[in-house]
């Protein structure tokens, strides 16, 4: 569980290295010289320091690597690939950025203020967000005829639910998933933590993610207080990893709250 808590860009590297040990090896980060030269160019357009966790994320990760791409035509889950950290098919290479933000600088237009622009998707070249307050990093969002979507509460966190979604949808057995409403998603929550997962520090008021101290069972619930849908997912392939319904009033309970929703779904 260690590996979970480790609130850094190394971090969230060496979670997903857990289950895809080439991670390492395959991403490629940018150098001093190019993120320099990009802050000074978000600099112009926008007044911005870049925040230190962004930065370490592109010393890291800031360069495509070659055969990373998300496939979108699925859909649900569909395949992640980790190293991009968003949904859809958004670029978070330091090459599109520096394109992204040359533009605006030569039209003479900004993002909104306090906000870096960390991806980029689309045919409309649809922009993904990052709150920046005094040189940190804040909340991650996209933005949508001027509604905001939040996807995570930091930017640090927003990488750790690609990689809590990308193990369960890769690596292990999802045992029950459904929509669920508003009360129930909160229900769901309450019972994971009697029956014993522990809540994850990147668990937030947008989406809740939990996890046995083995890792073994991990629940995830997306747009926890919009639309929340649940994903349980095991490494067995049965509900006999659940223990015995009948050690507990919160294990049986737990686990008569997923064989409904199983049923329902």
């Amino acid at each position: 569980m260690s590996i979970m808590c480790d609130r850094s860009i190394e971090g969230f590297i060496q979670l997903i290295a857990r289950y895809r040990p080439n991670f390492p090896q395959e991403i490629q980060g940018a150098s001093v010289a190019q993120i320099d030269a990009f802050a000074e160019l978000v600099y112009q357009v926008s007044a911005l320091t870049l925040p230190l966790d962004y930065r370490n994320f592109l010393l890291r990760m800031g360069v495509a690597a070659p055969g990373f791409v998300v496939d979108t035509s699925q859909s649900g889950w569909g395949e992640r690939v980790p190293w991009c950290a968003f949904v859809e098919d958004a670029s978070p290479d330091l090459e599109s950025l520096y394109e992204y933000y040359s533009y605006q600088l030569e039209d003479g237009e900004s993002p909104p203020p306090q906000c870096l622009v960390v991806g980029v998707f689309g045919l409309h070249c649809q922009e993904v967000f990052l709150e920046c307050h005094k040189d940190l990093a804040g909340r991650v969002f996209s933005q949508i005829s001027n509604s905001k979507v939040f996807w995570a509460e930091s930017w640090v966190g927003h990488l750790y639910k690609q990689a809590f979604r990308y193990i369960i949808s890769n690596h292990m057995q999802i045992q029950a998933q459904s929509l669920i409403n508003r009360e129930a998603a909160s229900e769901l929550a309450e019972l994971a933590r009697i029956y014993g997962l522990q809540v994850m520090w990147f668990s937030d008021t947008f989406d809740f993610c939990a996890a046995s101290l083995d890792l073994e069972i991990l629940l995830y619930i997306s747009s926890y207080a919009t639309s929340p849908r649940f994903y349980l997912a095991g490494k067995k392939q049965s509900w006999s990893w659940i223990p015995n319904c009948r050690a507990s009033s919160a294990v049986a309970d737990f686990w008569q709250f997923l064989k409904r929703s199983e049923v329902n779904n």
